[in-house]
């Protein structure tokens, strides 16, 4: 097996790094950590400084044969791994995981945050009433166009048994 396909499997392997191979020639090391869902800035810098990566190095650069051995990029991304285990930080889908789990909670709770989220409406204390369509958008226009119907309905029949 080629040692630049092994590269890629193992740059695969990691879970929170899948990315698309055309992006990969793009991104520099700081920009490609900040694409993750749950790493910021700080996060990206400190990560790059502790692998031992320049945050400017390209990533298919740290793919080519000429620049890392095979072991030193072995190395970095053990470093990498090393990095998420000690700080426990969360990422993507177990972040999002998190995120939901704990407005289940909210809602079995029946506070005031779960009510407005189980009824699609603004949670922060925004003004729902002339704006807030971003999270009523679907349910507002149908259930207007609902009524309507069924308030005709039920005048004609009720003019129906009067006559």
């Amino acid at each position: 097996m080629d040692v630049r396909k092994k590269k890629k499997k193992m740059l695969d392997s990691l879970s929170p790094f899948k990315q698309k191979r055309h992006l990969l020639r793009q991104l520099n090391c700081l920009q490609f950590f900040k694409s993750r869902f749950g790493i910021g800035v700080s996060i990206a810098k400190s990560l790059c400084y502790f692998s031992g990566l320049h945050p400017n190095l390209r990533i298919h650069l740290f793919l080519d044969n000429y620049f890392n051995s095979f072991y030193s990029n072995f190395y970095i991304l053990k470093r990498i791994k090393y990095f998420f285990l000690t700080n426990k930080n969360n990422l993507d889908h177990f972040l999002h995981k998190e995120m939901i789990s704990c407005i289940n909670v909210l809602k079995t709770i029946r506070c005031l945050k779960g009510k407005r989220h189980s009824t699609f409406l603004p949670v922060r204390g925004q003004r729902n009433r002339t704006n807030a369509r971003t999270r009523k958008i679907i349910y507002l226009g149908i259930d207007k166009k609902n009524k309507k119907k069924k308030t005709s309905v039920k005048n004609n029949i009720v003019k129906n048994i009067n006559n």
